[in-house]
C-alpha cells in the first residue's frame, strides 16, 4: 500500500511538472552555461562509495571542468530503502537531480512520468549504440529512452584459493562436476565446523535460484497476446530448482531465511567460514578491504571464476543485473544532470568500473575485457546471461517477496520444490498481470 502510493504521489508530481505523458520534459541543452551557478544533487548507491568512489569523483571532475561553477553532492544511499526515500523525494518539492535505479525498478517510474524523456539525447551519450540490451531494455518504453545503463553486474564464484589448496585443488572447476568434487572435499577437510560452507548459498538468494531455473532451460515468465503467463511450474523450471535445492542441501550452511544482502555474504566469506560463494565482482574486493567487514589478510588469496553449468557444458547463465542512472522529472536541474551522467556512463569512466570488476554497460568493452585474465571470468559470464520478465508490474512480484520466501521454505522443507514452484508461478503470473 506505502508503494501504491507512493507510486500515485509521483504520478501526480510528474503531471504537475509536464511529465505526466511519460515524463516527457524539456532536458534543454546539454552543453549549458558554463558561468551557471548551483547544486546538483546525485543520489548513487552504496556500492560506489565502498567500491569505486574514485571513478565516481573523477566523473564529477570532469563534469566541473565544462560546469566549474556547480557543486556536486553526491549522497550514497542503500538498497534497503533507497525507493521508499525516493518515492518521498519526488512527491516533495526538492528531488534529486540524479537517481541510480536497479535495472528491475524502473519500469513502474517510467509508466508514471518520473523520469525525463532523454531520447533526443541518446546518441550524445558515449558507447550509446552499444550499450548492455539488458539495460537498455529496462530504460526503455514504446521506443523512448528515459533513462541510460550504468553498469551490469555479472555474477561468478568468488572461492579462496588457499582452502582449494589445502584439498589438492589448484586451479578452478572447468565443469560442475569438478565444482561438486571440489565441494565435497572441502566440507570433508572443514565442515566439522557446523558454521562452514563450501559453497555458501542462503535460502532467499532468488537471484541464484532463477539463474539454475534458466540454466535448466526454464523461466519466470513469457508475454503472450498481451498477457504473462508463468513458466515457474515447467518440468525444466522445477529441475532448476532441484539443482539449486541440492547445492544448498549439501554444501551450504548459511542462514536458510536470509539473503545474500543481509548479512553481506562477503562478510561470511571474509570470515573463514565459506569457500565459494556465488557473487558479484565487488564483494571479491571488499572480502579482501579493511573496512566494512572485510578480511585484509586474505589479500592474494581470492580468485574467481564463471560458475560452471550443472546442465551441461559451458558458462551458467548470470542474471543481467546493474543499474541505470535517471533523471528525475521534476529535476530543476537536468542540464546539469544529463551532462554528469554523460561522464558517468561514458567510456573512461566504464574503463574505471571496470577496474573495479563491474560488467560495463556497453559490449564493445565487454568484448575488450575477455582479454584481461582479471576481467575474463565476468565477460565469460555476462555473455551468456538472462534478464527478468520486462513487465510493468514486475516491481510487484519483487515487492512481494514470494520468491524469496517460497524459496526458503523449500530449503527448509516446509513446502516441496515442485509445490513452491507452483506457489511462486501462480503468484508472478497473478502478479505481472496487475492482479
Amino acid at each position: 500500500m506505502t508503494v501504491a502510493a507512493g507510486l500515485a504521489a509521483i504520478a501526480m508530481a510528474a503531471t504537475a511538472c509536464g511529465g505526466g505523458d511519460g515524463g516527457k520534459t524539456d532536458v534543454g541543452n546539454v552543453d549549458g552555461d558554463p558561468n551557471a551557478t548551483g547544486t546538483l544533487r546525485v543520489w548513487l548507491q552504496v556500492d560506489a562509495q565502498t567500491g569505486w568512489e574514485d571513478v565516481v569523483t573523477a566523473a564529477t571532475e570532469r563534469f566541473n571542468q565544462k560546469f566549474p561553477k556547480v557543486k556536486v553532492k553526491i549522497d550514497y544511499q542503500q538498497w534497503s530503502d533507497h525507493l521508499t526515500k525516493l518515492d518521498a523525494a519526488l512527491g516533495g518539492s526538492q528531488p534529486p537531480d540524479v537517481v541510480e535505479m536497479g535495472n528491475t525498478e524502473t519500469t513502474s517510474y517510467i509508466v508514471n512520468g518520473a523520469f525525463a524523456d532523454l531520447t533526443e539525447h541518446t546518441d550524445k551519450f558515449e558507447g550509446s549504440g552499444s550499450w548492455n540490451p539488458g539495460l537498455e531494455a529496462s530504460c526503455s518504453s514504446d521506443g523512448e529512452l528515459y533513462c541510460v545503463p550504468y553498469y551490469a553486474g555479472s555474477r561468478v564464484v568468488i572461492y579462496r584459493k588457499d582452502m582449494f589448496e589445502k584439498v589438492g585443488v589448484s586451479e578452478p572447476p572447468k565443469n560442475y562436476a569438478e565444482l561438486t568434487a571440489t565441494a565435497d572435499k572441502l566440507m570433508t577437510k572443514y565442515g566439522k565446523d557446523r558454521h562452514f560452507s563450501a559453497f555458501y548459498m542462503p535460502g532467499k538468494y532468488w537471484l541464484a535460484a532463477m539463474t539454475y531455473v534458466h540454466d535448466a532451460g526454464g523461466g519466470i515468465a513469457e508475454g503472450k497476446d498481451g498477457s504473462w503467463q508463468g513458466k515457474l511450474d515447467t518440468p525444466e523450471s522445477v529441475r532448476g530448482l532441484e539443482r539449486w535445492n541440492d547445492l544448498v542441501s549439501k554444501y551450504s550452511r548459511a542462514d536458510k531465511i536470509a539473503d545474500e544482502a543481509d548479512p553481506q555474504q562477503y562478510t561470511i566469506f571474509a570470515q573463514g567460514k565459506a569457500a565459494m560463494m556465488y557473487g558479484l565482482g565487488w564483494e571479491a574486493g571488499s572480502a579482501a578491504a579493511k573496512e566494512g567487514g572485510g578480511n585484509p589478510k586474505l589479500e592474494g588469496k581470492i580468485g574467481v571464476f564463471p560458475m560452471p553449468s550443472p546442465g551441461g557444458s559451458g558458462v551458467m547463465q548470470s542474471f543481467t543485473g546493474g543499474s541505470d542512472l535517471a533523471v528525475p522529472a521534476k529535476s530543476e536541474n537536468k542540464t546539469w544532470a544529463v551532462a554528469w551522467i554523460r561522464e558517468l556512463a561514458g567510456m573512461k569512466a566504464q574503463e574505471g568500473l571496470m577496474a573495479a570488476k563491474n560488467v560495463p554497460n556497453n559490449t564493445t568493452l565487454l568484448d575488450a575485457a575477455k582479454s584481461d585474465p582479471d576481467l575474463a571470468p565476468f565477460a565469460a559470464s555476462a555473455e551468456n546471461s538472462w534478464f527478468v520478465p520486462v513487465a510493468e508490474h514486475w516491481s510487484k512480484v519483487e515487492q512481494s517477496l514470494v520468491l524469496d520466501n517460497t524459496l526458503a521454505e523449500i530449503v527448509t522443507g516446509r513446502t516441496s520444490v515442485t509445490g513452491g514452484a507452483t506457489t511462486m508461478n501462480d503468484q508472478v503470473e497473478k502478479a505481472l498481470n496487475g492482479g
